[in-house]
């Protein structure tokens, strides 16, 4: 299996290159993401993530010490598999439940990772209007 890295450097740098070759000839270790995603669309959803939240690639995947790549198939960081299960609420929330409000344009917009973290790691806590 080959393990797809993709490196810190400059967009289109070789080891970016490298890494979109890795992707193109088949993702890996994708268990909530769709298989078949496209490279472009996978890199803009990453991007998303990394602006939502406030953090880098290294924020969930692991650096290989050896190369000094980061190893986007790695599950050794926990953080990836809270990433997991919080895509998968985020689909569930918008394809279950704001699905089924109809044409409600009070509900159109989708519930995204920065609705709740507002570009920070953590979620803020929550502060009520003052009435």
């Amino acid at each position: 299996m080959a393990v797809a890295t993709w490196s810190q450097e400059a967009p289109g740098g070789a080891a970016a290159k490298a890494g979109a070759r890795d992707l193109a000839a088949g993702h890996h270790n994708l268990q909530v993401l769709p298989a078949d995603i496209s490279v472009p669309v996978l890199a803009r959803t990453m991007k998303r993530y990394e602006r939502d939240l406030g953090v880098g690639c290294s924020y969930c995947h692991v650096e290989n010490r050896a190369t000094g790549e980061l190893d986007y198939v790695s599950d050794e960081n926990p953080k990836k598999e809270t990433a997991r299960i919080m895509i998968s609420m985020l689909d569930d929330i918008n394809e279950r439940h704001l699905a089924r409000m109809g044409g409600d344009q009070r509900y159109a917009a989708a519930v995204t990772c920065g609705s709740c973290h507002q570009g920070r790691a953590s979620p803020p806590a929550f502060e009520g209007r003052r009435q």
